[in-house]
């Protein structure tokens, strides 16, 4: 993503066992390049609130498939910037992480809708990320509620959500076999291979030198889980036609 995508997300719970119903109102907009870095919010009752974000980054979290496993489609896809403000039906009752589930499949029939998004998934065998809790156990909170003190914990990010960036920052599929769901507080500080500073959850001061550990370490030790590389068969997503967003 071209921009800092940042993630507020305010439910955590189960999954749905059947499609919800589209968006009742959804508006798409071309983004104001003079606006402030893209944010992403999942709201109470279901509404969604998103400013600055490709229809390509779009894909990918809709089907929360990694960058890198959704390919086709036209250069505008990954350049272009869009706003996005939907509400979901009167009455609906989604709640939790049923709640964050639905969002996705929404998502996934406004693109079907407004962008005349046609796909199919392919399987091929690729090396991979195996995600697992360590040895000496998750050093991450999970998400549950209000809580005071929750600006020092990082930030609250579904756990599907923090594997695909974990992805992408890796460049390469991560297998998450922790057997986690919900949402989880994530706070990652590491240096990447040329020496910046990056992280999950914290403020980035970019002016300052950095000595600190790769990610793998840092998911080692700050989080409480390790990272194995290995080879699986993993689904891909092919983009065969799609359009820019319809007009509201």
């Amino acid at each position: 993503m071209r921009k800092t995508l940042i993630l507020i997300l305010l439910a955590a719970g189960g999954f749905a066992a059947s499609p919800p119903r589209p968006f009742e109102v959804a508006s798409i907009r071309p983004h104001d390049p003079n606006s402030p870095n893209s944010t992403m919010k999942f709201l109470p009752g279901g509404s969604l609130s998103i400013s600055g974000i490709t229809i390509k980054n779009l894909i990918w979290l809709a089907w929360q498939l990694p960058p890198e496993r959704v390919s086709g489609g036209p250069k505008w896809l990954d350049s272009e910037l869009y706003d996005i403000q939907a509400k979901p039906p009167p009455g609906d009752s989604s709640s939790g992480q049923r709640l964050i589930k639905d969002e996705y499949l929404r998502i996934q029939a406004l693109l079907v809708d407004r962008c005349n998004l046609r796909i199919r998934r392919e399987t091929k065998a690729a090396p991979v990320y195996e995600l697992t809790i360590a040895k000496n156990g998750l050093k991450m909170q999970e998400a549950k509620g209000s809580d005071p003190h929750a600006d020092d914990k990082g930030s609250i990010t579904p756990w599907s959500l923090f594997v695909t960036e974990l992805s992408q920052r890796l460049n390469r599929p991560v297998i998450d076999k922790t057997g986690l769901s919900g949402a989880w507080y994530v706070k990652l500080q590491y240096a990447t291979d040329d020496g910046q500073p990056a992280g999950m959850g914290v403020r980035i001061d970019r002016s300052q030198p950095v000595v600190g550990p790769s990610i793998f370490t840092a998911v080692l030790e700050q989080l409480g889980l390790k990272l194995d590389s290995a080879k699986a068969s993993v689904d891909t997503l092919i983009i065969e036609s799609v359009t820019r967003p319809s007009p509201n």
